[in-house]
């Protein structure tokens, strides 16, 4: 059962609380919302299960404290691709248990400065499109430079994206195919020296949605059931209709992604050292993510569930994002098992699970600017299709994608687009290879392909057939 959305009345003043220690009281219908997640035929062992996470919890977090940096674990592109297009076994385990890590050398470091100087050479030239926080932005509101058109469609980025969807499964019949991708068209950031940033520890995709939506939710089962140490953070049958995003039309809600980013990432376009204003990881998934699903039962104290109250800490609806902050998720010791990357060059790339808690260091004390291109892994599946229609919209009239779109409504100051800019890049010929185009809904998914499962060669005919209903045609 999904208790309805569309009861929600917040403010934006209260949708705002998910960043702060107070624990807001969400309306009644999200205590019976408790009460439907966890049976009381399970209430026993989930009890049992809770007691075992938290003494795993501590020795994890004694793990990771001693290895530092050296715990998100990093491969090399050249090695890859000289094991057959296969991350090595070894590495696979390490990211299927850490939930991050450091592909090195994608892009040639010539290629990836050349994008970040064509990015830098745009906002220099148009700094009325925005960005935030203000009035000195690092996060620009441009999604269609010639580089990050470029950057979305390069052959070697692609592969990459294919190798990185062997490390999820799903039945041959689940609607999904990892080895397609769909453009989910982020910005970009550079961040210059000595500025404060405040994105504490959270996790993207959802803030409520992942307890809420009934798709969603059953990701999670075995947590739920007393059996944390059965689930499976890789497993994509039920990921792919899960809704992250139910509170779309909510007045003053912040922007929240409407796709299904299995895999966020970033490729580095500067050379950046350690804590110069890079990201930082909380390198464990299945501990972590048992924990902070099952700690809105456990939250007054950890023998008892509570069915009570209606409170979910750090998760408001509408916020788009999920805080598990210190006060309120004090065993994941914060201060201990949350450890900032290692040095990064230009074209290094940087994943982790769409289920792994990260942050952002507060400041950069370095003395050059830290800068990435955002672009996760986005696999082609039912939930994706309807947010590859809405990006080929924004590529044809060169304006934000829609899920953007709350940020600028929200800006005091004239707002100026892309469009107006004769420079933009979303121009055809800046998509480099047939799965660019494929991954913008401009040309057909290939459903004779050799290998398919029944479940690709259905997805991608549902995509063909939305892409041919939406637009009329494809452009290659």
């Amino acid at each position: 059962m999904t208790v309805p959305a569309q009861t929600i009345t917040e403010t934006p003043e209260v949708l705002k609380v998910s960043v702060h220690p107070k624990l807001p009281e969400l309306p009644e219908r999200f205590a019976l919302l408790k009460r439907d997640i966890i049976k009381p035929e399970h209430e026993e062992k989930v009890k049992a299960s809770y007691k075992r996470l938290l003494v795993a919890l501590e020795a994890k977090t004694e793990e990771i404290a001693q290895a530092g940096s050296s715990y998100v674990p990093e491969v090399k592109w050249s090695d890859i691709k000289a094991n057959n297009n296969v991350i090595p076994d070894e590495t696979i385990e390490l990211f299927k248990e850490r939930g991050c890590i450091i592909v090195r050398g994608v892009i040639p470091e010539s290629v990836a400065e050349k994008w970040f100087e064509n990015l830098q050479d745009f906002v220099t030239k148009h700094p009325e499109v925005g960005g935030y926080p203000q009035p000195y932005p690092a996060n620009w509101f441009a999604y269609w430079t010639e580089g990050q058109v470029q950057a979305r469609s390069h052959p070697e980025i692609m592969k990459l994206m294919k190798v990185m969807g062997q490390v999820w499964h799903a039945g041959p019949d689940t609607l999904i195919d990892t080895d397609s991708q769909v453009v989910y068209a982020d910005r970009f950031r550079i961040r210059y020296p000595g500025k404060q940033v405040s994105l504490m520890l959270h996790l993207d995709s959802g803030a409520i949605e992942r307890w809420e939506d009934d798709q969603y939710r059953s990701v999670y089962q075995k947590i739920f059931e007393g059996d944390w140490e059965e689930f499976d953070p890789f497993s994509l049958d039920a990921r792919p209709n899960a809704k992250s995003d139910l509170y779309s039309g909510l007045a003053g809600r912040p922007s929240a992604c409407s796709a299904f980013r299995s895999l966020q990432g970033w490729l580095s376009l500067s050379d950046t050292k350690k804590g110069e204003g890079t990201v930082r990881f909380l390198p464990d998934l299945k501990l972590a993510m048992a924990y902070m699903m099952l700690r809105p039962f456990f939250w007054k104290d950890d023998e008892n569930l509570d069915f009570e109250t209606s409170k979910f800490p750090g998760a408001v609806p509408g916020s788009g994002q999920y805080f598990p902050n210190a006060k309120w998720y004090p065993h994941l010791n914060h201060e201990k098992s949350v450890v900032g990357i290692t040095d990064v060059r230009p074209g290094d790339y940087v994943f982790w699970h769409c289920d792994l808690a990260h942050e952002v260091d507060k400041l950069h004390p370095g003395t050059k600017h830290s800068s990435v291109f955002f672009n996760p892994q986005v696999p082609l599946c039912p939930y994706n299709i309807e947010n590859m229609i809405k990006v080929r919209s924004a590529f044809e009239m060169v304006m934000p994608p829609a899920d953007f779109l709350p940020d600028l409504e929200k800006r005091k100051m004239e707002k100026h687009y892309e469009s107006e800019y004769p420079d933009h890049g979303a121009r055809l010929e800046n998509i480099l290879t047939d799965d660019g185009m494929r991954a913008m809904g401009l040309k057909a998914f290939d459903i004779d392909e050799p290998g398919l499962t029944p479940g690709q060669k259905e997805v991608r005919k549902m995509a063909n057939e939305a892409i041919l209903e939406s637009f009329g045609s494809f452009k290659a």
